[in-house]
């Protein structure tokens, strides 16, 4: 059967379990505020202020032609919820 590899091109494994629990907490972060504008410093969840950062940063790496961790799938997961890079 076909094997699935999530692996980049440096071979280090993403973590997309991380990463989809992280994108689920934006996505109620939305909810409650009607927008993906965390800021960094998010005194309720401080880690979520750090990921959105993070995602902005690799996304950042990608269109610039360097290696990152961001994949087209999760640009357009995080554009059809009104991610703003």
């Amino acid at each position: 059967g076909f094997v699935w590899d999530a692996s980049d091109e440096c071979g280090n494994k993403r973590n997309d379990d991380n990463w989809m629990q992280m994108f689920e907490e934006l996505m109620e972060y939305k909810d409650k505020h009607g927008d993906c504008l965390v800021p960094s410093k998010y005194d309720s969840n401080s880690k979520l202020g750090s990921w959105v950062h993070t995602q902005r940063r690799e996304n950042k790496k990608k269109r610039n032609g360097k290696n990152s961790q961001m994949t087209d799938e999760r640009i357009y997961k995080l554009e059809e919820i009104g991610f703003v890079w």
